[in-house]
């Protein structure tokens, strides 16, 4: 499996601290080979 994460707005402690989670939490599943950053919103993840 893989992760995508993406996030709305501009950078502040809470979304930072979100992205942290989930990353972590991510890198502790061994089933999740690639954890990955949407870049652009939805918008760019269908463009690419």
């Amino acid at each position: 499996y893989n992760v995508i994460i993406g996030q709305s707005g501009g950078a502040t402690a809470v979304i930072n601290a979100s992205l942290v989670g989930a990353v972590e939490t991510a890198l502790q599943d061994v089933r999740i080979g690639g954890i990955y950053g949407m870049r652009y919103g939805i918008e760019g993840l269908l463009q690419e």
